[in-house]
């Protein structure tokens, strides 16, 4: 299950690459003028769909990691798309938005966890007590399990 996880990963990776690869070429090879560089051009691509994936990568795993991730690389898009048609300051204050907005995603999603372990209240918290009481059932399961060895009679012992 896991493999197919990262399979799919993988596949949405180098899609994105290619993608971003194919605009920056066509912008370079037959000038579109979208924005200033084909080079540019790629990194805003490159950017904007491994944000997507860092960001849908945050809701399913529920790590602040990636939502951290997602912030950075589209609020770098949303800047670079924006800059060449409002002036830079206004970019700017979008950006600590679109920052904000992603970081109160990230503490709704994912704060709660290292909460949850600070006051022992994850589910998979357990007591000393019960971790002890775990072992001993353990124990007692491999006691009752285990075969007693065979006895080995030496040349020496006469019957």
């Amino acid at each position: 299950m896991k493999t197919k996880k990262n399979l799919v990963l993988a596949v949405l990776s180098i899609c994105v690459l290619t993608i971003s690869l194919t605009f920056a070429l066509v912008d370079a090879l037959v000038p579109l003028d979208v924005w200033t560089h084909p080079l540019l051009n790629f990194l805003f691509c490159a950017a904007v769909g491994f944000g997507i994936i860092a960001m849908c990568l945050g809701f399913t795993k529920s790590l602040p990691w990636y939502f951290f991730l997602s912030t950075v690389l589209l609020g770098l898009a949303f800047f670079y798309a924006l800059v060449q048609y409002i002036p830079w300051w206004i970019c700017v204050l979008i950006v600590v938005v679109v920052w904000a907005i992603f970081g109160i995603m990230s503490f709704m999603k994912a704060g709660n966890q290292t909460e949850d372990i600070a006051l022992n209240k994850s589910p998979d918290y357990k007591t000393f007590e019960q971790r002890k009481a775990e072992e001993a059932a353990k124990k007692a399961e491999e006691k009752k399990t285990e075969k007693p060895l065979p006895e080995i009679k030496s040349f020496k012992d006469k019957d």
